[in-house]
């Protein structure tokens, strides 16, 4: 919703840095393809030494990096088909690295497992629903959208280490994981609830 909602003045502000990018000659799909493997080594580097405050600083990187490509794209007139299709696929790796590679060192399996699942299906619902009818990206501006996914956690994350309170006894991660479990399933619902909509008023249901 946040990134649906304030999509136009992101793309403002990152435009700049974009047309350097641009200018460099890098291009678009190599900035995608670098999320993914820029989080594979965070991910590898976390579990070696578990030091999750850089983690989170390196995951922000990747965050930019997400906005980056696809504004470099459009700056160089360079925006395709596949590379949205990359980028989509390049973010499913990353949520796929970021979650095992934390349950590993929090050692919350289940709740990571749970959101890392619902993150998927949030994805899928509306991927799904595209090959029943034509849909849009701006017709779907639900509860938790990755930066609603990404940015609590990382946050929850990081005050796991900076904060010690821990309510009943546990750590301020075990709570957002638990509060981000129960809002990104409400989103799959909220997605199948629209898609059955658009199926039904577009003619195929």
């Amino acid at each position: 919703m946040l990134a649906t909602r304030y999509k136009p003045a992101l793309n403002r502000l990152i435009e700049p840095l974009a047309r350097i990018v641009a200018a460099s000659g890098v291009p678009p799909n190599a900035i995608t393809l670098a999320a993914p493997l820029l989080t594979l080594l965070a991910c590898w580097w976390l579990v070696r030494t578990r030091a999750i405050l850089p983690f989170c600083g390196l995951s922000l990187l990747v965050v930019g990096l997400d906005w980056l490509d696809g504004a470099v794209a459009r700056v160089s007139g360079r925006v395709t088909k596949f590379g949205a299709y990359l980028d989509a696929l390049a973010d499913r790796y990353v949520e796929l690295f970021v979650a095992l590679a934390v349950a590993s060192v929090t050692g919350y399996w289940a709740l990571s497992l749970l959101v890392l699942g619902g993150s998927l299906l949030v994805s899928y619902t509306k991927a799904r629903a595209a090959l029943e009818v034509p849909v849009s990206n701006t017709e779907w501006p639900d509860l938790m959208e990755r930066a609603e996914r990404n940015l609590p956690y990382l946050a929850g994350l990081a005050a796991s280490v900076l904060v010690p309170w821990r309510p009943l006894g546990r750590d301020l991660f075990w709570w957002t994981l638990l509060l981000l479990a129960v809002l990104i399933h409400l989103t799959v619902l909220q997605r199948v609830l629209r898609a059955r909509r658009f199926i039904l008023e577009r003619g195929r249901g």
